[in-house]
Parts: C-alpha cells; structure tokens; sequence
C-alpha cells in the first residue's frame, strides 16, 4: 500500500508493524519506510517515516535529518527532526533543530539545539 493511500485510511485501519536496526548494525544512507522503526545501533544520512513512530535507542548513535509522525529519543541524535511529537527521555541527547507541534524534554535529558512548535504536522 502506499503511503497516499495510507492517508486516506481511517487510522484505525492502518495495520501498525515494526521494524528494528540491532545494536551491530551501522547503516548510511536513505531510509524509508511505511511501518515503525526501531534503531539500536549506528544509522547517518535521511530518515523518512512521515506516518510512522522512530524509537532511537540507548545504544544508538544517529546523525541524520528525520520526519517521522513521533520520536522517542533514548540515545544520541544530532540532526533536523521533523515530527508531529517529540520526547527525548532523562538518557537522550540531542544536537540541532525540531520542528513539532508537542514537544517532552524529561529531567536528565541534554538538549543543544532550536524548537520550533506549529500547529500541525505536514506528513
């Protein structure tokens, strides 16, 4: 299915998978995808998961600009985020900009960087 017709869908019709990037893994380049995404080890380059979720792990070490529909950041991002929501949790790091309309920085986290909040998200 593709992702415009993926919009069209009522979202309760949106069959939700997963993926996941293991700890081992160090990957550059172009990333797309139409499922929620997992990364556990080394990732540089673009992200693109516009209707999907990005849960960048503890472990993880990420430079890359990123539009996902939510990001929860455990570990290392330095890059544009782009994303209906944002969390960096007491253990993210965070180096560059977010554009988002909900944004959560837990105690903890460390944060170097510009956020811009709009009103809605443009997938």
């Amino acid at each position: 299915m593709s992702p415009d017709e993926r919009k069209n869908l009522p979202e309760n019709q949106i069959i939700r998978t997963s993926s996941r990037l293991g700890q081992t893994i160090t990957l550059e380049g172009n990333l797309t995808g139409h499922e929620d995404l997992e990364i556990h080890g080394t990732f540089a380059g673009q992200i693109n998961l516009a209707l999907h979720d990005l849960i960048i792990q503890k472990t993880s070490r990420v430079k890359a600009d990123i539009k996902a529909k939510s990001l929860i950041l455990h570990g290392q991002l330095e890059g544009k985020v782009t994303a209906e929501r944002v969390m960096i949790s007491e253990t993210g790091n965070f180096i560059g900009d977010i554009i988002t309309c909900k944004i959560s920085v837990q105690n903890g986290a460390r944060f170097r960087g510009t956020i811009k909040v709009n009103k809605e998200y443009q997938p």
